[in-house]
């Protein structure tokens, strides 16, 4: 008898990015940006990006003076600021940097506000950042931030409330804390099967998918989460493959391997979701073996439909695990008693 259970387990993960124009405010101590932190308030399977991998983000940002009848005025509008290891040219700042051209100061008793989006194509960093479909408010703010599943880029955004700057007691570099805005799931697969000395049955799975996902949706920045009319629509959802069973040393394409009695791997590929409550499918095929691959003893078509809500910045792992429990064993009831027949010769 075989028995199957999924369970899920909540973690941390991921990551964004944007750019273009800057107006000149008068000649002070320069702004800078520095100590960028990716917060991982809650445990991350392998995360994508980290403080150490993180190399490049867009701010934004806009003043406004103590007077009266001051107003917002937007001086950063998706400026590109490089990790100093891949800023090239760029020289204002120290250990984060950007184009002189976009230089701006601190004006004493102004008030300030800066947001920062980053994300995942830092990892293949080859030149100029990719801009997130960031789209900003009357002020140059970020207003919304889309996202499609397919891209399967962290996205990570972070932003600092309005406070005044005060010469010789503020600081002089906007330090960012990001946060993840997409969800992220890996699949593991364990065999509880006893290990005993001659138990030559194990596993192989294949083909894990979640159906029912969105495939695009707008996080809204003033709301703080993502558009729901559009992570629910039918017409957008998608299928998230995960690929098979594999060891965890496996190439990411690797082929579904053996998992034997009390091993446990993970899915070849970590996909990153949007937030949101999904009415989804786990699907994937279990195949178990006896003593080798050409005897192939069970197929189980798993198919489990879950409601399931992801949140920002979790990390989910889907825990499948089966168990042959069963041992055949004998006995005897009883031994049948001679029949007698008597022959006259």
């Amino acid at each position: 008898m075989k028995k199957i259970i999924l369970a899920t387990l909540a973690a941390a993960a991921l990551v964004a990015c944007a750019k273009e124009d800057v107006v000149v405010a008068p000649k002070g101590e320069a702004i800078a940006f520095d100590n960028a932190f990716v917060d991982n308030t809650t445990k991350a399977i392998d995360p994508s990006l980290t403080n150490t991998s993180l190399k490049g983000f867009l701010v934004y940002g806009t003043t406004k003076g103590d007077h009266t009848d001051a107003k917002v005025v937007n001086i950063y509008n998706g400026v590109e600021v490089l990790n100093e290891e891949y800023a090239g040219t760029y020289d204002v700042g120290t250990d984060w940097l950007y184009a002189s051209e976009y230089t701006q100061y601190w004006i004493d008793g102004n008030y300030y506000t800066f947001a920062a989006v980053a994300n995942g194509l830092y990892n293949n960093f080859s030149g100029a950042l990719k801009a997130a479909n960031v789209k900003v408010d009357d002020n140059g703010m970020p207003k919304s931030i889309n996202y499609d599943v397919t891209d399967q880029y962290d996205l990570l955004y972070a932003s600092n409330a309005e406070a005044r700057y005060t010469k010789g007691t503020s600081a002089k570099s906007v330090g960012f804390t990001f946060n993840h805005l997409l969800s992220k799931a890996v699949f593991t697969f364990k065999n509880d099967t006893k290990a005993e000395p001659n138990t030559d049955y194990y596993y192989k799975v294949e083909n894990i998918t979640i159906e029912g996902v969105a495939k695009t949706a707008n996080y809204i920045v003033a709301e703080g989460k993502w558009d729901s009319n559009t992570t629910l629509s039918l017409a957008n959802l998608t299928t998230l493959e995960f690929g098979n069973i594999v060891a965890d040393n496996a190439a990411a394409n690797a082929d579904a391997q053996r998992v034997d009695e009390q091993g446990k791997y993970s899915s070849n590929y970590e996909r990153l979701l949007i937030p949101g409550k999904y009415n989804v499918t786990i699907k994937c095929t279990i195949n178990l073996y006896y003593k080798n691959d050409n005897n192939l003893v069970d197929v189980i078509n798993y198919s489990k439909p879950l409601t399931f809500e992801f949140q920002n910045g979790y990390s989910y792992s889907f825990n499948l695990s089966t168990k042959l429990e069963d041992v055949i064993t004998f006995t005897v009831d009883a031994v049948n008693g001679w029949t007698e027949k008597s022959l006259n010769l």
